[in-house]
């Protein structure tokens, strides 16, 4: 039989053993982190300060070497239960960083705990009960913590923490992430490299409408109360402050106006003399990357400025170098594709360090010398063989010469961490048909210096399906990637429904050369009820670059659904797709695109189930929507165009929404105007809420979101199993 000329790329991996037993649904999920994971070295990491790695392996933490001998352990949880003076005892060896090769530190029961190894002797720090945010200097000791919107400082040889602020209230928000945690906002402070300032984030979000979400724990019920920005409404004002530790005193940089700009990727100069702070104006168009006195709060010089007329997202802090005054690296999306470039601070660009048709995705870390960078990247990527994309590589950037060296050759999806001393890397990998090995590689020509672990498939004594990577035409010429999972049983005479997985967002991308092609276990247990499970990473979607992205904008949703329909068209061309059985289902994005797929064409497919669905775009957050949408007031046109409860009258098949009755990311009010938007048109529609729960459903109470997805596919598709 012929395949179809779209399936280009596939590769093609068997689970399936005879006489296995069979995946359930509640192992698929419950499981899927543990005993169905590929086996991994809990807490692998390097010991700093030492050529030596470390990891759990079940009560005993270990070390290794790079050399032949084995790895021996240096401490047990009865002895580091016996050192701490804690009536509450550690159930596992906790989290730990190291500070140098004969102490490590770790969190338990509000206490910071540094253990020695020689002495067997642990120092403990306790923090108030209700302190949040933590956040440790690495050689100072010092805590930077945060209780009721103020924050704190814990200081070592101090007897209690120094209050920083104190107009923490229900508006005001102090030593937190802010904007909603999108460009590259992680977290609220930024310890100087010495230890003696702290930068923090100040948070004005009084003037931001108040959003009660119920909590039904309580009798009778309360509300909740969070600010929640909606697209083209009053967002909230953000400030950043500097605590001197020597002096007591905190002064605000002067990041002046506008009030509503973004400010983000704070770090600071290697010498601690400076900190810089990425001014983005709420149009997402122009940044500047403007240097501050953090004595004075005056603004120093711009060192540089980016536009765009789409949308600009900076994501990471310039690194300054320390071992070259007055130069640092910058990541931008300048030349279409993610990479790196190397400043001065008289705004002069010294060189492009990376380029061509692939993206940097991370950087692992740098040699103490700085002469090199590792950094986390995709393979090449073209537009008629994207497979590129579905890689993660690592690559070597010299500083000087800008010379690039891949790494890693074999396939798949790699994670590193580079030795303090810069020598060498762990490599954590998986492919499609290489479900996990760790080993340790030279940082400078990627040759394996020692294996440490090839982890079987854990699916071996399951019987599981196939899954395949392939791409497929897109809307606009170019091809998608795409992946396909296949029962067990499947033959090529039969016929099959489908299911589609969809979420087709901005920096998302699912379908990957890992373990299961990104694929979740819940997929292997719905293609052994009979379905084929199909998924398509459209237009939008992540680690393409910026122009595959930037087309969505304005028109969320639009090109996104075409690119969905040519998948279908796809799948009509496989003489074992039963075309009349197509049902989709998607949560948050996914859940935008299962709506938009349902009400754009009706008849096409039988069922859909919308999980946390944006309906209305002006409903949902400024600092997402506002860059790839603009305002309601800019763009009203593409606000209409893209609205589900606009659309719910052209709602045709059976389509289940559910949401979190607490979801504080895409609020529940989008769930209830479409409802309310179908019961006005008479339109049936199916609903469930998951109350308490916010954007996600997770624990024990995911076994029953998942059953209910997939009872309500079931229902109208009507699978046949084996």
């Amino acid at each position: 039989m012929n395949r179809p000329a779209a399936l280009l790329l596939a590769f093609v991996l068997p689970f399936f053993v005879v006489a296995q037993q069979a995946l359930t649904l509640r192992d698929a999920i419950l499981k899927a982190g543990t005993d169905l994971a590929p086996e991994r070295l809990k807490g692998l990491q390097w010991v700093e300060g030492s050529p030596t790695y470390s990891y759990v392996k079940e009560d005993r933490l270990m070390r290794g070497t790079l050399g032949k001998s084995m790895d021996l352990p240096i401490i047990d949880l009865a002895t580091l239960n016996a050192a701490i003076a804690d009536t509450v005892k550690l159930k596992a060896i906790p989290p730990i960083t190291w500070l140098d090769p004969e102490r490590f530190r770790f969190w338990h029961n509000s206490r910071y705990h540094v253990h020695t190894l020689e002495s067997r002797t642990t120092t403990t720090t306790e923090l108030p009960e209700d302190a949040t945010n933590e956040d440790i200097h690495p050689k100072t000791g010092a805590i930077a913590f945060t209780v009721d919107n103020d924050l704190y400082v814990l200081e070592e040889g101090k007897k209690g923490p120094t209050r920083i602020t104190s107009d923490g209230s229900d508006g005001i928000v102090n030593g937190q992430s802010v904007h909603r945690q999108e460009y590259g906002i992680t977290q609220g402070t930024f310890w100087s490299p010495t230890g003696d300032k702290l930068a923090f984030y100040r948070m004005d979000e009084r003037m931001v409408t108040p959003y009660h979400l119920e909590d039904i724990s309580t009798r009778p019920s309360t509300f909740d109360k969070i600010r929640y920005p909606m697209a083209g409404d009053s967002s909230h004002v953000v400030t950043v402050g500097v605590f001197d530790l020597g002096s007591g005193r905190t002064t605000f940089l002067r990041t002046g106006m506008p009030a509503d700009q973004y400010l983000t990727n704070i770090g600071w100069s290697a010498d601690g003399d400076f900190v810089h702070v990425v001014h983005l104006d709420r149009a997402t168009e122009h940044l500047r990357l403007v240097r501050y006195d953090p004595n004075t709060g005056n603004e120093k010089a711009t060192l540089l400025a980016e536009t765009d007329s789409v949308y600009l997202e900076p994501q990471h802090p310039a690194h300054f170098l320390k071992t070259h005054n007055g130069q640092y690296i910058w990541q931008s999306q300048r030349d279409g594709w993610n990479h790196l470039y190397r400043y001065d601070v008289a705004n002069r660009e010294v060189r492009q360090l990376t380029k061509g048709l692939w993206s940097v995705t991370d950087v692992v870390g740098w040699d103490p010398k700085e002469s090199f960078v590792i950094v986390e990247g995709t393979a090449a990527i073209q537009a008629g063989r994207p497979s590129g994309a579905n890689e993660t590589h690592l690559y070597r950037v010299e500083l000087r010469s800008g010379k690039v060296s891949r790494l890693t050759q074999e396939a798949g999806t790699h994670h590193g961490r580079l030795s303090s001393d810069g020598r060498t890397l762990i490599d954590s990998w998986s492919s499609l048909s290489v479900p996990g090995r760790i080993v340790l590689r030279d940082s400078r020509t990627g040759a394996v210096m020692k294996e440490l672990l090839t982890s079987k498939d854990p699916l071996a004594g399951y019987t599981v399906g196939s899954v395949e990577l392939l791409t497929v035409p897109g809307e606009n010429g170019d091809r998608l990637n795409a992946r396909l999972i296949k029962p067990s049983y499947f033959k090529e005479e039969g016929k099959y429904p489908v299911l589609i997985y969809v979420y087709n967002g901005p920096h998302v991308q699912l379908v990957t050369n890992s373990f299961l092609g990104g694929a979740s276990h819940w997929m292997l247990e719905a293609a052994e009820r009979g379905y084929l499970v199909w998924t398509v990473d459209g237009h939008g979607s992540g680690n393409r670059g910026r122009d595959f992205e930037q087309v969505i904008h304005r028109h969320l949703g639009v090109l996104e659904v075409k690119d969905q329909m040519r998948g279908v068209d796809f799948l009509r061309s496989l003489p074992y797709v039963d075309t009349t059985r197509i049902g989709v289902h998607g949560w948050s994005f996914g859940g935008h695109m299962t709506t938009a797929m349902l009400t754009r064409h009706p008849g096409v497919f039988k069922v859909g189930v919308a999980g946390g669905p944006v309906m209305d775009w002006s409903l949902y957050e400024v600092m997402y929507t506002e860059r790839y949408m603009d305002t309601p007031q800019e763009n009203p046109e593409g606000y209409t165009a893209t609205s589900m409860v606009i659309g719910a009258e052209r709602l045709q098949d059976p389509l289940l929404i559910i949401t979190g009755g607490k979801d504080d990311v895409v609020l529940p009010e989008h769930s209830l105007r479409f409802l309310k938007a179908c019961v006005d048109k008479g339109i049936p529609v199916d609903f469930f809420e998951y109350p308490g729960h916010g954007h996600n459903v997770r624990g024990r109470d995911r076994v029953h979101l998942m059953n209910k997805v997939l009872d309500h596919i079931d229902r109208y598709l009507n699978p046949s199993a084996k």
